[in-house]
């Protein structure tokens, strides 16, 4: 499986590289298949799944305790704080 996704993104790259384009609009192109893998929003488990209870070992809460929530509280690791979370 790695190796077949290694083949089509070489194949994707080759392809990138034999289109005239300004190296900005290239490593946009370039970088679309990990933003959109990286955004991909799989479906919700339902009750009586696998993943759900699985879910449910693993976190001890309830797939949809949060569900009501109207602001996260939660801190998020983003673009421009991540190197605050890096082992010292």
């Amino acid at each position: 499986m790695v190796e077949e996704l290694q083949t089509a993104l070489r194949e994707y790259r080759a392809k990138v590289d034999s289109i005239e384009m300004n190296p900005s609009d290239k490593k946009k192109l370039l970088s679309l298949p990990f933003f959109l893998a990286k955004r991909q929003q799989l479906p919700e488990p339902r009750r009586g799944q696998a993943e759900f209870n699985l879910f449910t070992k693993l976190s001890g809460t309830n797939w949809y305790n949060d569900s009501t929530v109207v602001i996260d509280q939660e801190t998020k690791i983003t673009e421009f704080d991540y190197e605050n979370y890096f082992d010292q």
